[in-house]
């Protein structure tokens, strides 16, 4: 059955600063005394996007599907221009997700049949490109009351251990300036780890871990941030976790599955909460890495920020620590987010097209035509 969601967002909002009810999303902003390092926006680029969430592989005789799909939504750097719901099992509804700042198409499905249950949106979606400079010479004070969860050394998966902070005090000796620290940091994890497209000896998709990262010497991008997270908050540096998907120009107007992407963002005096895609920067060379540091390209779709979180509505078990693409449960049991062991892939996938358009006169337009 076909249903239809438009939800636009007012063209003319500020650069980066999404309108979201937490400061934890908000873009870098001027403190109102003493220096500062704004960002600048390289480029800006729009995107329609048709997404398609689904679960396939439903057992036969199984009762109540339920299925969270994440989806584009206003976010860092990001503003969603329009959307439509082009296709959802009959009574869905758009979820809030308040400990992430992100949405969700949330819905029931009975497994009467053997088709997939899927979620199919189309979404047009502006990115905007920031550059922080993290060698700027900026002054000020992180005060640790305001960033408790940002700070946590104890968060499962980004757990400050013994040799996370060995790492990090090593990399950091003799030094107090954050954005100092924040560059050494980033270099001692691009030197200790690879991401498996530089080595493919590195595990390709695991459970996002900084001890696994530390222990494999590098894998996927998650576990890489997740090390880098672990190290800034032994440092005193709060920092978190952003997932999304990357948009492959070569890929542009076919259907793929783009697989997931995640960054990191810290917190600095003078700049706010700057991001990293470590996974760019390492892939540049050690001589080019510090372009890319504090610098996100706008080929990529922010979906939700954090982890240990819960959803709207309430899924069974405990805090979700992993999650690639949604959340899916048959029967009150989660399906597996992570492929198998020997790559079977999970039952819950996602695929896109997409093109390039450009905002002309009011309207929409594809790019090029």
């Amino acid at each position: 059955m076909l249903h239809a969601l438009l939800l636009a967002a007012l063209l003319g909002a500020a650069p980066g600063n999404p309108t979201l009810d937490t400061a934890a999303l908000s873009a870098p902003a001027a403190p109102s005394a003493g220096p500062c390092a704004a960002p600048t926006v390289s480029e800006v680029r729009t995107w329609r996007i048709r997404q398609t969430v689904s679960l396939k592989d439903v057992p036969a005789g199984a009762g109540e599907v339920k299925l969270w799909a994440a989806l584009p939504t206003d976010g860092p750097w990001q503003r969603v221009l329009s959307r439509r719901v082009l296709s959802a099992p009959t009574g869905w509804s758009l979820e809030p997700q308040p400990r992430t700042g992100g949405e969700m198409i949330f819905a029931r499905a009975s497994a009467d049949s053997q088709a997939p249950v899927e979620i199919i949106v189309e979404t047009i979606v502006r990115r905007e490109a920031p550059r922080f400079d993290l060698a700027a010479k900026v002054s000020g004070t992180i005060q640790p009351e305001l960033f408790i969860d940002e700070l946590r050394t104890d968060e499962p998966l980004m757990e400050v251990s013994d040799e996370v902070r060995a790492l990090a005090d090593t990399a950091c000796a003799g030094v107090r300036d954050p954005r100092r620290k924040v560059l050494l940091l980033l270099d001692a994890v691009a030197d200790a780890a690879d991401h498996y497209s530089k080595d493919p000896s590195k595990p390709k998709c695991g459970r996002g871990a900084a001890e696994d990262c530390m222990s494999a010497g590098g894998g996927c991008c998650s576990d890489l941030h997740s090390l880098f997270i672990a190290c800034a908050r032994s440092q005193r540096i709060p920092a978190r976790f952003q997932m999304g998907y990357r948009l492959k120009p070569e890929m542009a107007g076919q259907e793929y599955d783009p697989g997931y992407r995640c960054w990191a963002e810290v917190y600095l005096p003078g700049s706010g909460w700057v991001p990293t895609d470590l996974v760019v920067a390492d892939g540049a060379g050690p001589e080019e890495r510090a372009k890319h540091y504090g610098a996100l390209d706008a080929k990529r779709v922010w979906l939700w920020q954090g982890r240990g979180f819960e959803l709207a509505p309430k899924h069974a078990g405990g805090p979700i620590h992993t999650m690639l693409v949604g959340w899916a449960e048959i029967d009150g049991v989660p399906v597996e987010v992570l492929p198998g062991h020997d790559g079977t892939p999970s039952q819950l996938t996602r695929s896109i097209t997409f093109e390039e358009i450009t905002e002309a006169a009011g309207s929409l337009v594809a790019a090029g035509k």
